[in-house]
């Protein structure tokens, strides 16, 4: 065995390795598409190293499947990148591309000489493609919370790629030149190398990623009302605190609405709980879709919630009553029973009602049971 080919079957094992380890990871408590896919990819990739290596078969049929293989893996596992990211590459788009590419290394290696360049560059030019397709997109619209390893992972994909692309010129040139067998074994045990640790950086990128998206799910599970989906009362806390600070730097004020159902024990104890929460839900999704860009709406518990509102108490007081009124107008369709639903809400303001949230938080309440005195379904605020 020459120096390449040795060098190159540690390239195989350590691609089965890898893809292995992916495909284990992928099968966990958290199913991950990305790392199925970049696992399936490694793996094709190692086999048809295999076949090219070991031609248990004719030379042109092992040339023919072994590059067919190693021309298809970059498919998948370019798939697997863009699983995390807003574009989606169906492997079945490429298959023509890839159909060509088998016919023209069957061309060759059955009609012309399977020793020629072809069996090199065919598959090459595929996957510098695709690795330059899934570094781009990694760049554009990194995943959420994993921007740096999403960098690290592209970095490395446009470094396979320039592998590819200068292991085709230095064979190339090489084979012209001088036609030297050991010079062409060192060029190709050294991008052998190269390709080795890409393989590593990439996998290593990638288990970078998915561990920064489950933090990310996590912080936003912690964060989220299970019920409704809007934010919870810590996430409502943890933006007031963000607007507070905001406030005090630049001086503007904002509004904190407490906004809660009217009647909605008589919901439960009529239509029963079930109802009561298609009810939260029918409001949350009103309130949701209502507020204007820039506030912030979450629940704080029961049929209370919270809408944080940039501006002074007139702007506050007219998106508060924008709301109201999209809550009335928006009836829930019950089984076939249209249920008309009201919200009453108080409004304090900061700095004005204070600069705190148990204050505002007080103020707002106490302003609240002022609108359910008053009859329901309105808004009340300071001087309102």
């Amino acid at each position: 065995m020459t120096r390449a080919q040795t060098v190159v079957l540690a390239l195989l094992i350590m691609h089965y390795l890898l893809g292995g380890l992916c495909l284990a990871a992928a099968r966990s408590e958290r199913p991950s598409a990305a790392l199925r896919l970049w696992g399936w990819g490694l793996l094709i990739y190692a086999t048809g190293l295999a076949i090219t290596l070991v031609r248990v078969v004719p030379l042109p049929l092992s040339l023919t499947l072994g590059n067919a293989l190693i021309a298809w893996a970059p498919i998948i596992t370019v798939a697997g990148v863009l699983a995390n990211t807003p574009v989606r590459l169906k492997p079945r788009w490429t298959y023509p591309v890839l159909a060509v590419t088998i016919l023209v290394l069957a061309w060759n290696n059955f009609s012309v000489d399977p020793r020629t360049m072809v069996n090199l560059v065919a598959p090459s030019v595929l996957a510098v493609a695709l690795f330059g397709v899934g570094a781009y997109w990694l760049l554009r619209q990194p995943p959420p919370g994993a921007v740096l390893a999403a960098r690290f992972m592209a970095i490395t994909m446009l470094v396979a790629l320039w592998v590819w692309v200068l292991r085709i010129a230095f064979i190339w040139n090489i084979s012209r030149v001088t036609n030297d067998r050991d010079s062409v074994d060192l060029v190709i045990s050294l991008f052998a190398i190269v390709q080795m640790v890409v393989a590593v950086a990439c996998t290593m990128a990638l288990f970078w990623i998915e561990v920064r998206k489950a933090e990310l799910t996590l912080i936003q599970a912690a964060l989220t009302d299970t019920l409704t989906g809007v934010p919870n009362r810590r996430a409502v806390l943890e933006r007031f605190n963000e607007m507070e600070s905001l406030a005090v730097r630049h001086g503007h004020p904002f509004g904190l609405l407490i906004l809660d159902v009217d009647h909605f024990k008589q919901f439960n104890d009529r239509y029963g709980h079930l109802t009561g929460d298609r009810v939260l839900r029918h409001v949350a999704d009103t309130l949701a879709r209502g507020r204007r860009a820039g506030d912030f709406l979450g629940r704080v518990g029961g049929e209370e919630f919270v809408v944080l509102i940039n501006g002074d108490q007139a702007i506050a007081m007219a998106a508060a009553d924008r709301l109201r009124m999209q809550i009335q107008e928006n009836t829930l369709d019950c089984d076939g029973q249209m249920l008309s639903l009201t919200v009453s809400g108080g409004l304090s303001m900061f700095p004005a009602d204070g600069v705190d949230w148990d204050k505002l938080f007080g103020e707002a309440d106490r302003r609240l049971y002022a609108s359910k005195h008053g009859g329901r379904n309105r808004i009340t605020a300071k001087n309102a």
